[in-house]
């Protein structure tokens, strides 16, 4: 899974909206369900810090649901994606690095 790839393909023009919103369609609901079971501890922290647990968790829940459902796109987007607009869209090679020996090298 390659979220630089998946991220970029999020961004181009050339990949068709309709995988692009299955892939945030595929997103959204996970990340409610993983909202819907944090509701117990987050409801213990409302108890224990009424304003700043309630205001806390508005802005966390805010901010999961934004960049867990991006997350959870890009990661499912390459397989989404037609094949043929994935293999146009190659990621710029890393750098090789170098090999470092610590110690006495056998040869």
């Amino acid at each position: 899974m390659d979220i630089q790839l998946g991220y970029k393909l999020l961004r181009d023009h050339p990949v068709p909206i309709r995988p692009k919103l299955i892939a945030l369609g595929i997103g959204a609901p996970v990340v409610g369900l993983v909202e819907i079971l944090q509701l117990p501890l987050e409801s213990v922290f409302a108890l224990i810090l009424p304003v700043v647990g309630v205001a806390g968790d508005i802005v966390f829940d805010g901010a999961e649901a934004v960049i867990g459902t991006t997350l959870i796109a890009t990661l499912l987007l390459p397989y989404l994606a037609p094949a043929s607009v994935v293999q146009q869209n190659p990621l710029p090679e890393q750098p090789h690095k170098q090999k470092v020996t610590i110690g006495f090298g056998v040869g």
